[in-house]
């Protein structure tokens, strides 16, 4: 996969987002990062900012999935309503800090996540989604 220069990250805990935020830049130091603290939100922007454009806006979204408004499951059953062309434009990675080996399970089961990392964000990480 070549590297994304465009990243979302969906948590709810404003820190976290902090380190994604630093480590991607330290990984690609041009990346447009947009951080949301709020699933909804980050939806509507998804929705608006990819749902009318043609050409591929190759994008990596870091979702976490225990979140108190909405869940990384729900933001997912969401995000499966949405239109192939969006769906085309956004790679979904898991990132959470759960232990249950049911969420990897269900996570492995999503069409729509291509991998389900540890928290926080590492180089590491970013090495085994680009390298």
């Amino acid at each position: 996969m070549k590297i994304s220069h465009r990243f979302i990250v969906v948590d709810d805990d404003s820190f976290n987002n902090l380190v994604c935020k630093y480590t991607i830049l330290k990984y690609d130091a041009s990346a447009d990062i947009q951080l949301f603290t709020d699933p909804e939100k980050a939806l509507a922007v998804i929705r608006e900012e990819f749902g009318n454009i043609t050409e591929g806006l190759d994008t990596v979204l870091f979702l976490d999935i225990n979140m108190p408004i909405m869940s990384g499951w729900e933001f997912l059953n969401e995000f499966e309503t949405y239109s192939q062309n969006i769906h085309r434009q956004i790679t979904i990675y898991i990132l959470s800090s759960s232990i249950d080996p049911g969420d990897k399970i269900k996570a492995d089961g999503n069409t729509f996540v291509k991998g389900y990392y540890p928290k926080p964000l590492g180089i590491e990480t970013m090495n085994q989604i680009f390298g």
